[in-house]
């Protein structure tokens, strides 16, 4: 059995950093989550909103149960590990 790509969407929040920063702001919290922790594609999306969040897409559609459960817990680790990161980022930047 192979296993399916998976595409990650990656919506950085940029409301409230200078345009002049967020190209920069994108980049390091793009390397502090990838590619070491993510197997697949990542799509870096910036957003006018405040939250940053990371879904996944499987071009696969998942019925079973269990698969469901395990992504379902993938991505919730993902995002903590996403926001770790940006926290990390801003505390990186501001001392």
């Amino acid at each position: 059995m192979t296993k399916e790509p998976k595409i990650y969407v990656l919506y950085v929040g940029v409301q409230g950093i200078r345009s002049e920063d967020i190209a920069y702001f994108v980049t390091e919290i793009t390397k502090r989550i990838a590619p070491e922790n993510i197997e697949g594609e990542i799509i870096v999306i910036p957003t006018q909103q405040p939250n940053t969040r990371i879904e996944c897409i499987n071009p696969k559609y998942i019925t079973d149960a269990e698969l469901v459960q395990k992504h379902t817990e993938t991505m919730k680790e993902l995002n903590e590990n996403l926001q770790h990161q940006l926290e990390q980022l801003k505390q990186d930047n501001n001392g």
